[in-house]
């Protein structure tokens, strides 16, 4: 346990809740490395930085899960991401809230760290992966411009925000009924800024069997 990492005024949150439709495993959450579930490895990683951690499960699991991460706390999820952010948050006591996925077991607390720091100075903050190529925005089957690779990032996560931001954003976003796919999207919504942070290769998101199939390359990662 990193005693020294420990950070007083933080809540980690993990919004788990999905099904895992598009990889066809079963629920993410429970998909086992190394003999473990995914949910617990970023549950344990997340309680190197903070005691408060909150995992979003999806329907029938919740004790299962618990089991699985006796020192987090479990709540049942919503029907989407969004809504299982905004359970998560009643939940959270802390100052600040970190977003952890459980798609990315890989994530090093380093990132973790950079990106609550860069929080700090706006309010929200996210990771994301430096393209090495120009990118193309595209419409109606044409090219419509070139973007240089310095100007574009792959969205990544952590991301971090102050609590008192994400409690504004989430009333904006019932009161003009918002649905966004990730909750920077939201805090860009409702008008916030938000500081990018350096991203890491190794910190893929497991959504398709190929992903899948590289984790089982990645488990030096998970801890």
């Amino acid at each position: 346990m990193d005693s020294e990492r420990k950070i007083d005024n933080l809540s980690i949150v993990i919004p788990a809740a999905g099904n895992g439709e598009r990889l066809g495993l079963g629920p993410k959450a429970m998909l086992l490395l190394q003999e473990k579930p995914l949910v617990q490895w970023v549950s344990n990683k997340a309680l190197r930085l903070t005691d408060e951690v909150i995992i979003a499960t999806p329907p029938g699991l919740c004790n299962t899960i618990q089991e699985r991460c006796p020192d987090s706390r479990c709540i049942e999820g919503g029907e989407s991401r969004q809504e299982s952010v905004g359970l998560l948050l009643e939940c959270a006591t802390r100052e600040w809230v970190l977003t952890a996925d459980i798609t990315r077991p890989f994530t090093s607390l380093d990132l973790y760290d950079s990106v609550l720091t860069a929080a700090k100075t706006t309010g929200a903050a996210g990771a994301f992966m430096a393209h090495e190529v120009a990118v193309a925005q595209l419409a109606n089957g044409k090219i419509k411009q070139i973007i240089k690779s310095e100007e574009t990032g792959l969205f990544q996560a952590p991301q971090a925000f102050s609590r008192q931001l994400l409690v504004d954003v989430y009333k904006q976003a019932e009161i003009h009924r918002w649905q966004e796919q990730s909750t920077l999207e939201l805090v860009l919504r409702a008008g916030y800024s938000a500081t990018p942070v350096p991203g890491e290769k190794n910190n893929i998101k497991i959504t398709s069997e190929i992903d899948w199939k590289l984790a089982q390359l990645l488990t030096e990662y998970l801890t």
